[in-house]
């Protein structure tokens, strides 16, 4: 006895093992889509923290640069307002220090320009306008006591301004006083 198989029985297992077929590949696809995202967005969140973290340095390398071309800058102011207010002349060694300073402050606000906020660049720029001022007076041996002023609001100045860097850079700011 022979037993036949209606003609509809291998149609449908054929359209079922091509269907489980296609449904499989559309699976694996739109798993293999979901993980290119993923691992896209991971890549993006990557590069962001690196250019982030990039731009932090450049910060706190221009600022460093910075704050250190001040101190040297405020030092020689120091010590030439010391010796004219001690009615002493201020030597020839004294006023190239005062220049080679005021060199090193207009030269390290290049990095500070291009990588601080508007805010820090207005502070900046105040507070070395007043430097340079003081620096001129003293050169040309025209510093008199009317001229601390230039001094006090320059170092009250860069105060704020040193702690308006160590607020963006996300260190620790000073308590100014009021």
């Amino acid at each position: 006895m022979s037993t036949s198989v209606p003609l509809w029985v291998p149609i449908v297992v054929a359209v079922l093992g091509f269907a489980g077929v296609i449904s499989a590949q559309l699976i694996a696809g739109w798993r293999e889509d979901r993980r290119w995202r993923r691992e896209l967005e991971r890549e993006e969140l990557r590069w962001e923290r690196e250019r982030d973290k990039r731009s932090y340095d450049a910060r706190a390398a221009a600022y460093a640069e910075l704050v250190g071309a001040i101190e040297s800058f405020d030092w020689v102011l120091f010590l030439a307002r010391h010796e004219l207010r001690a009615g002493r002349k201020v030597d020839e060694q004294a006023k190239e220090d005062i220049r080679a300073a005021s060199a090193e402050a207009r030269k390290s606000l290049g990095m500070v320009n291009v990588h601080a906020p508007e805010r820090i660049r207005a502070m900046l720029s105040a507070s070395l306008l007043r430097r340079s001022s003081l620096a001129n007076f003293i050169l040309r041996e025209t510093y008199e006591a009317a001229k601390d002023t230039l001094w006090e609001e320059g170092q009250r100045e860069y105060r704020a301004l040193r702690a308006a860097i160590r607020e963006d850079l996300g260190l620790d700011a000073e308590e100014l006083p009021a």
